[in-house]
């Protein structure tokens, strides 16, 4: 019997699927043949002594990655180009995508050399910005409420960034983000095709129109690392350079101990000099109320407009 499969565009490779992948746009061009291949066949078996990232995550350098997720599901990739699926009886398809579109994304960014930052990204006006730090920060509910001021979603938790002649650029990957329940409050017009219950607490939400997501490769105007203020402090931005930036960076590679396992250490670390010294990084400090969520927009609207487009 064989299982029909789906093509996708997910950070400019083509993708090929057995599993449904909805939050991704559809591949446009039938004659390519596909970067990458998920297939729902038994994952590979890694190497009993190889190390683990954490426990149920398996790395066989230098090339595959075998990751098991209780009750939800199991997948290889090796050599970011193939993912071997097997989900669990009664898993739900959110949790199982939300790990693919996660680890697994971050482990084929490694496998293929692109460099994966976590945190959320946006398109304003034509350049990118990335929301990072660590989970919980606040990165995709700010991501979220630029949306609402017409900005466009590039990618949430995993940004894959590539050097480019003119600078540094993200991937998009798909216009989806997750929120916790309590960013609902301030974002009521947040329109969305569905909105699921996910991992931690949080919502899924797959925002409309996800056949015209852009897919073109966006260059990255600045990185913006989230700061817990006090309560009722206003929000401030600071510019971070040097090795204060490079920490900032290297802190938050996506599954930086995985790609260091891969074998990647040093290009983790030549690769994040690399961006820090071409693209403006900042610490933004606020405050965790949502009400005033509204003024941190409006500042970093304006920081954005005084940031000069790299030539």
């Amino acid at each position: 019997m064989t299982t029909s499969a789906t093509d996708y565009f997910l950070c400019g490779w083509h993708v090929r699927s057995e599993f449904p992948l909805p939050e991704l746009a559809l591949w446009q061009d039938t004659q390519h043949h596909p970067d990458i291949t998920l297939t729902l066949n038994e994952p590979e078996l890694v190497d009993p002594a190889a190390p683990a990232a954490w426990p149920g995550f398996q790395i066989e350098a230098p090339a595959l990655a075998r990751v098991e997720m209780t009750s939800i599901c199991t997948f290889s990739v090796r050599d970011g180009c193939e993912i071997r699926l097997r989900v669990e009886p009664g898993a739900d398809p959110i949790e199982v995508r939300n790990f693919l579109y996660g680890t697994g994304l971050g482990m084929i960014c490694h496998q293929r050399g692109v460099f994966p930052l976590h945190g959320s990204c946006l398109s304003l006006g034509g350049r990118a910005v990335i929301f990072s730090g660590r989970s919980g920060a606040g990165k995709s509910t700010l991501a979220a409420a630029l949306t609402q001021r017409g900005h466009t979603m590039l990618s949430d938790d995993v940004c894959a960034l590539e050097p480019t002649a003119e600078g540094w650029s993200v991937r998009p990957a798909f216009p989806r983000v997750k929120l916790l329940p309590q960013s609902l409050e301030v974002l009521p017009d947040l329109k969305q095709s569905g909105v699921h219950a996910a991992l931690q607490g949080k919502y899924h939400f797959r925002f409309e129109n996800v056949s015209a997501f852009s897919q073109k490769t966006t260059p990255l105007a600045a990185i913006y690392f989230l700061e817990r203020g006090e309560d009722g402090e206003p929000a401030t931005l600071l510019r971070k350079t040097g090795m204060d930036a490079l920490l900032l960076v290297q802190q938050q590679v996506f599954r930086r101990r995985a790609g260091e396992l891969l074998g990647r250490r040093q290009a983790i670390f030549t690769t994040s000099g690399a961006i820090v010294s071409n693209v403006p990084v900042y610490v933004l400090r606020r405050a965790f109320d949502l009400q005033r969520l509204q003024k941190t927009i409006d500042l970093l609207e304006e920081a954005h407009e005084a940031v000069p487009v790299q030539i």
